[in-house]
């Protein structure tokens, strides 16, 4: 239910902005987030998957990250963090740059 009110949220801002807005974008990153099950391996807020300890929790990474490093670590984890225990993901470029906005709103 929270998911969807935060997605239902995401989309109403993005229509009072205009479409192909950065907002949009962030909606759609996290229907990405939610296909792609990050959450396995990350918590956010209050949900956690069950290998949360590995991939680490993503609260406040929009307010310690900015989107270059967001794009570059997407791409490829250890360009950013040599010790990065993600994998490289299989995400389009279109798929990334919608991650890169969901995430810049995780403050």
């Amino acid at each position: 239910m929270r998911r969807l009110l935060a997605n239902s949220v995401l989309t109403f801002l993005g229509l009072l902005a205009g479409t192909g807005t950065k907002w949009a974008a962030a909606a759609d990153g996290q229907k990405v987030f939610a296909e792609k099950k990050c959450i396995n391996c990350h918590s956010l807020g209050s949900e956690k998957g069950a290998m949360a300890k590995l991939g680490g929790p993503l609260d406040g990474v929009g307010s310690n990250r900015d989107a270059a490093w967001l794009r570059g670590y997407l791409v490829d984890p250890k360009s950013q963090l040599p010790n990065a225990k993600m994998p490289k993901q299989n995400l389009s470029p279109g798929e990334i740059d919608d991650l890169v906005q969901y995430m810049l709103t995780v403050k």
